[in-house]
C-alpha cells in the first residue's frame, strides 16, 4: 500500500519540485486508501508501532469518563448531552467511557456519544469494538467536524489527535526564517531550505519565543491545529474542551526542540527517521498547547486549566482503583491483580506517562475562573 503513497508524492514533487513537511505529513498519514491511518493493516497496540493509553488499561476511559460526568453535573445535567470523541483510534476509549456511563442511569441516558474519525478502516474497527461491546447503538459516526450541528451543550474530547495533525518545519535565520521542504531524492527524499510558503506561519508562535530562538534553531508549527480548536468552540454553545496530547506550553514546547528534534516516527514502537518508510510508520509532532489557548479564545473558549495526565486520573478516581487491586493482590496471592497495576500505573506514574501527557481543560459559555477548584484534574494533589 505504500507505493500508493510514494506515486502520489511523486506525481506532486514532479509538478512541484518540492512540498512543505505539512504536505508531505498530510499524504503520508491520511492518503484515502494508503496512509498510515487508512490502511486496512493499520497496526496500533500489540505487534503494532505505538500504543494510546487507552489500550493500555481500561481505567484510562473510565476516568476521562468520571470527568465528563463532573462536567455534565456541572453543566446542569443537560439531557441530552452532546459527548464528541475526535480521532477514536480503534474504539477502545468509547467502550470503556460508556460501559463506565452505565454506572449512572441518568448520566447514559443523557449521553449522545459522537466519534469524528476520517478514516473508513478506523471507524470500521471502532464500529466493530462497539458492536461487541453492546454500545454500537450508543454512538453515532461522522467523518468529518464540519458535519456536526452548532449549538451543542457538552463536552468535545480528544486523545493524541493535534500531535497527528501535518506540521511546517521552520528556522530561525540571520534575517527573517526558513521553512524546510522535502525534495525528491532518487528512490528516497531529502529535506531543503527555503523561503516560507506562507509568511502568517511565524505568527502562530508568540512573541516571547520568537526572541528566545536563535539563528540556525528550527521549530514546528501547525495551522490545522488552530482550526481544528476553532471548530469545536464553534460546535459547542456551552460546555467543555478537553484536550490530552504530547507537548507543552510555550516557550517550552519549542525550544526543546530547537535542534530539529521536534518530528518523531515510530516504527514497531522504536524511533525511526521520519523521511522512511513513508506510509508505513507514524508521524507525530509534539502539540503547542499555547496555540489551543489563544485560537480557542477566538471562538469563546477560555482556558479553565492546564495540567497532565496523572492529575486528570487522579482526580477521577484513579488511586481507589489502585487501592482495591493492592488488597486483592496482597490477600488473594492474586497475580493478574499486580499485572493489571503494573499496567494502570505506566499509565499514572511521573516518570512513565504521566507527566509526558498535558492536559488542557477549555471552556464555553461558563465562568471559567470560577471552574477551577471544581474540575478533579485541576484539584488532584499527591499530598492528600
Amino acid at each position: 500500500m505504500s507505493g500508493l503513497v510514494r506515486a502520489r508524492l511523486a506525481e506532486l514533487l514532479s509538478a512541484q519540485g518540492k512540498l512543505t513537511f505539512a504536505e508531505f505529513m498530510d499524504i503520508a498519514l491520511y492518503h484515502p486508501t494508503a496512509g498510515y491511518y487508512n490502511r486496512p493493516e493499520m497496526t496500533i497496540g500489540p505487534g503494532g508501532d505505538f500504543y494510546t493509553s487507552p489500550m493500555v488499561h481500561p481505567i484510562f476511559g473510565a476516568c476521562v469518563a468520571r470527568q465528563v460526568w463532573q462536567m455534565w453535573n456541572l453543566l446542569g445535567k443537560p439531557d441530552p448531552f452532546f459527548v464528541l470523541e475526535m480521532g477514536a483510534g480503534v474504539g477502545a476509549m468509547a467502550v470503556d467511557f460508556l460501559r463506565m456511563a452505565e454506572r449512572d442511569a441518568a448520566f447514559y441516558r443523557a449521553v449522545r456519544y459522537h466519534i469524528v474519525e476520517q478514516g473508513a478502516a478506523l471507524r470500521e474497527r471502532q464500529q466493530a469494538a462497539a458492536e461487541a461491546a453492546g454500545q454500537r447503538g450508543k454512538i453515532e459516526w461522522f467523518e468529518t467536524l464540519g458535519q456536526l450541528p452548532g449549538g451543542q451543550v457538552g463536552v468535545i474530547f480528544s486523545n493524541e489527535l493535534f500531535d497527528a495533525l501535518p506540521v511546517h518545519r521552520l528556522g530561525k535565520a540571520e534575517s527573517g526564517y526558513v521553512e524546510f521542504y522535502i525534495e525528491a531524492d532518487g528512490n528516497g527524499y531529502r529535506e531543503t531550505a527555503g523561503e516560507l510558503s506562507d509568511p502568517q506561519l511565524v505568527a502562530l508562535v508568540d512573541e516571547a519565543t520568537l526572541t528566545q530562538l536563535q539563528p540556525g534553531e528550527r521549530f514546528e508549527v501547525c495551522p490545522a491545529a488552530g482550526e481544528v480548536i476553532e471548530a469545536m468552540g464553534r460546535l459547542l454553545e456551552r460546555g467543555f474542551v478537553l484536550t490530552i496530547d504530547y507537548g507543552n506550553l510555550a516557550p517550552d514546547v519549542h525550544l526543546r526542540h530547537r535542534k530539529g528534534t521536534g518530528v518523531r516516527a515510530f516504527w514497531k514502537q522504536k524511533l525511526t527517521e521520519p523521511l522512511e518508510r513513508v506510509g508505513e510508520q507514524d508521524l507525530t509532532a509534539d502539540l503547542d498547547f499555547s496555540l489551543l489557548i489563544r485560537r480557542g479564545e477566538q471562538a469563546g473558549l477560555q482556558e479553565v486549566g492546564f495540567t497532565d495526565q496523572m492529575h486528570l486520573l487522579g482526580g477521577n478516581g484513579f488511586l481507589q482503583k489502585v487501592a482495591e487491586l493492592q488488597k486483592r493482590a496482597r490477600e488473594h496471592m492474586d497475580l493478574m491483580a499486580d499485572e493489571e497495576l503494573h499496567k494502570m500505573l505506566a499509565l499514572f506514574m511521573p516518570q512513565s506517562l504521566g507527566e509526558v501527557f498535558k492536559v488542557l481543560i477549555q471552556a464555553k459559555g461558563l465562568e471559567a475562573a470560577a471552574l477551577k477548584d471544581k474540575i478533579g484534574a485541576l484539584t488532584f494533589s499527591l499530598d492528600e
